[in-house]
């Protein structure tokens, strides 16, 4: 049994795919099996993962018609023999030593879930480093989300990870496989969280989280599929609330929501802002009889929230003038935002 696999789901990144590929063949755990996942790629990724996999027998390609994020990382999943399970984003590239790193720390604590820091990458050789996990927990402690839910004010990053391969199939956690959506890692991760698992952090970075102009990532959008987020956040609720463990995380969970989907509703279009909306509304919109105190949203974010609840759109409108998206993202990366 291999001490790790590593899923690599593939569509229309050949550009930086063999950088991808070489940080995980190279790496210094070399007692992994590497799974890409040519999700009917209209590149050539098929073709460089097939070369690949001609030079290294640890290279398992999968072949497919294309079915989306969520179904090319659970076919990776589903074929993973691993003791543990890493799933990395094939236009990002690892740290040499990320998966020894990981395997190490966790086995050392018998984790179910070993998570490590990112940078983003900025393009031009320019790096920002992500440096949130100290904030959740320090190093070398094991906890459930129920015991320290602060993990929800970290960047659900599940990439940065890996997944004990018999806990995922256990519970059967699988990526939520609605094509062409955005941020589906937020159930994801939320439904490892809930149903139990043991987790342990590592705070340095050791991937880089590629975020450079001319990307087509999720964060970088402005059209109709950004309403996806406070669906994809509500999806992460249902899963709280269904493993009994919303009580623990709510105050911290709806800052997070409230960073990502109020957030991205800023840099929506203006022909979509309205349906974006009604979804915050769907999201938020009982957050007054849930007892919550706001204790990780501050004054302003606040009055953004009696918006959503009142349902007052052109209050909401009126607030805000159009944001551009550059500058949204300027704000979130290199200087949070706290409206």
């Amino acid at each position: 049994m291999p001490k790790v696999s590593i899923v690599m789901p593939a569509y229309n990144v050949e550009k930086y795919f063999r950088q991808c590929l070489d940080s995980i063949v190279n790496q210094t755990l070399a007692d992994i099996e590497i799974i890409p996942v040519d999700d009917g790629s209209p590149d050539n990724c098929g073709k460089i993962m097939d070369e690949y996999a001609a030079k290294d027998s640890r290279v398992k390609p999968i072949h497919q018609t294309n079915g989306g994020y969520g179904n090319a990382v659970n076919a990776g999943i589903n074929a993973a023999t691993g003791e543990y399970i890493g799933i990395i984003e094939t236009d990002d590239w690892a740290e040499p030593d990320m998966f020894e790193r990981l395997y190490n720390r966790a086995k050392k604590m018998g984790a179910d879930v070993c998570k490590a820091d990112f940078r983003y990458y900025l393009g031009n050789n320019k790096f920002k480093n992500n440096n949130t996990l100290y904030k959740a927990s320090k190093e070398n402690l094991l906890f459930t989300i129920k015991e320290n839910p602060l993990l929800m004010r970290c960047h659900v990053s599940i990439w940065s990870s890996i997944y004990k391969r018999e806990y995922l199939n256990r519970h059967n956690i699988r990526v939520l496989e609605t094509k062409n959506a955005s941020y589906q890692d937020m159930p994801f991760a939320a439904l490892v969280y809930a149903k139990g698992a043991k987790i342990t952090l590592l705070h340095e970075a050791l991937i880089n989280y590629r975020f450079e102009d001319g990307m087509n990532s999720s964060t970088k959008r402005s059209d109709e599929r950004l309403k996806v987020m406070p669906i994809m956040c509500q999806k992460a609720k249902e899963y709280f609330v269904e493993n009994d463990c919303w009580d623990e995380v709510k105050e911290v969970a709806y800052r997070h929501f409230y960073n990502c989907s109020v957030g991205m509703w800023k840099a929506t279009d203006e022909n979509h802002k309205k349906a974006h909306f009604d979804e915050l509304v769907k999201l938020f919109g009982n957050i007054e009889q849930e007892n919550v105190q706001y204790k990780y949203i501050n004054r302003k974010q606040k009055e953004v929230l009696k918006l959503i609840v009142a349902n007052d759109f052109e209050g909401m409108m009126n607030r805000y003038k159009k944001v551009s998206f550059k500058d949204f993202l300027k704000k979130v990366i290199l200087g949070r935002s706290n409206a």
